[in-house]
């Protein structure tokens, strides 16, 4: 299948176009900086700046899926880079619409949609997001339905959780506590007793590519691991893959089920989904990709 995908060189991109690329997909990349990225077996590549006229050389590829993860000016998340967001991808997921070719869209929401909800997520279309991104994601979701239905276009949503694993951001909590340890510091963590839905980066590209070849009628997915981690856990467990001597982390008042975590349900009875990497496993993998990357 000839996919589409914005946002190719960023974290969860080229988790995404690597999981397309061993599933035998041909792969058009849109970025702003597409000389960054590694080349891939059926990955072509175009320079593209959200909000301008799709380039011909996307007119003319007729790509049969979109998949939609670009985010410009991260970690900028205020209203003004939200709402420029909107206007921009609002212009960007219409121009795709209006290829006769796509017949699905898999785009990327956040589990920031559910705003102020606590306990296990309800998959609803109707949320309540308290901030700015996710007020920004809920606009992007609602125009993207109504063009999907009118365009009679398939639609996945995925409301993703705490993605972590190789290639994210150093100021990212894993990657932060990494590259400390590394330096032979002991990890100091904003929030320590904070509870979030960890999912390794690899296992959100499978669900990805899954999505890109169903042919299943759905919309919102949550995808997490299903269940929560206190942050004093990623960081224990980082410490325990370490040469830095564990210590004990004290009490923390906060309970486990003091937070959101993602229901699998979607994922597992339209995709056939679950993820399979656990969190001290994700942390291996993510220490090793950072001691065998440039400083």
């Amino acid at each position: 299948m000839r996919v589409l995908v914005t946002g190719a060189t960023g974290f969860v991109g080229h988790h995404v176009v690597r999981s397309l690329s061993d599933a035998g997909h041909r792969i058009l990349g849109m970025s702003r900086s597409p000389v960054r990225t590694p080349r891939l077996v059926g990955l072509d590549l175009c320079a593209y700046q959200m909000g301008d006229p799709l380039p011909r050389k996307v007119t003319e590829w007729l790509p049969e899926a979109v998949v939609h993860l670009a985010w410009e000016g991260i970690p900028d998340f205020s209203r003004q880079r939200c709402m420029r967001n909107v206007d921009d991808q609002t212009g960007f997921l219409q121009s795709a619409l209006e290829l006769p070719s796509v017949s699905r869209i898999v785009a990327v929401g956040s589990c920031n949609e559910y705003g102020a909800t606590l306990g296990r997520s309800s998959g609803s279309v109707e949320v309540a997001p308290d901030g700015d991104f996710g007020r920004a994601k809920v606009s992007i979701h609602r125009m993207l339905r109504t063009g999907c239905a009118e365009a009679r276009v398939g639609l996945t949503w995925f409301r993703l959780f705490y993605v972590y694993g190789p290639g994210q951001r150093r100021e990212s909590l894993i990657p932060s506590v990494l590259h400390q340890l590394a330096s032979g510091d002991s990890p100091v963590v904003e929030q320590p007793d904070a509870a979030k839905d960890f999912v390794f980066v690899s296992d959100v590209a499978d669900a990805f590519e899954r999505a890109v070849r169903s042919t299943s009628v759905h919309d919102v997915i949550d995808l997490g691991f299903g269940r929560l981690r206190r942050v004093q856990e990623v960081v224990d467990a980082a410490v325990a893959g370490s040469d830095l001597p564990s210590q004990p982390s004290g009490g923390l008042s906060r309970p486990p089920e003091d937070g959101l975590w993602a229901s699998l349900d979607a994922a597992r009875d339209v995709l056939g989904w679950r993820p399979t990497t656990g969190l001290v496993e994700g942390i291996r993998l993510t220490r090793v990709a950072l001691s065998s990357s440039p400083a």
